[in-house]
């Protein structure tokens, strides 16, 4: 998803250089201005949320159930933001 929104604002010559300013980026150029949807903003949101808790909170389990959810938002992500490039 991450690399998918970074495609999406480089279109707009825009290259953020952290996950933060992609994700404010990201809210201001299409999610504001009604090109992408919240629902998939929040995807991606989340989906950040979920990376750096299996890269960091080591007392975190995910379940089967949540890795298939989290793909499903995926796809969900990327479909919307390919209709944008």
């Amino acid at each position: 998803m991450y690399s998918s929104a970074l495609a999406l604002l480089l279109k707009k010559d825009i290259s953020p250089k952290t996950h933060e300013g992609t994700l404010r980026q990201l809210a201001k150029e299409y999610v504001k201005t009604g090109l992408l949807s919240k629902e998939s903003y929040d995807f991606l949101y989340n989906g950040r949320e979920t990376r750096n808790d299996s890269s960091y909170d080591y007392s975190k389990t995910f379940t089967e159930e949540d890795a298939e959810n989290l793909i499903l938002e995926a796809e969900k992500f990327i479909n919307e933001v390919e209709t944008l490039l």
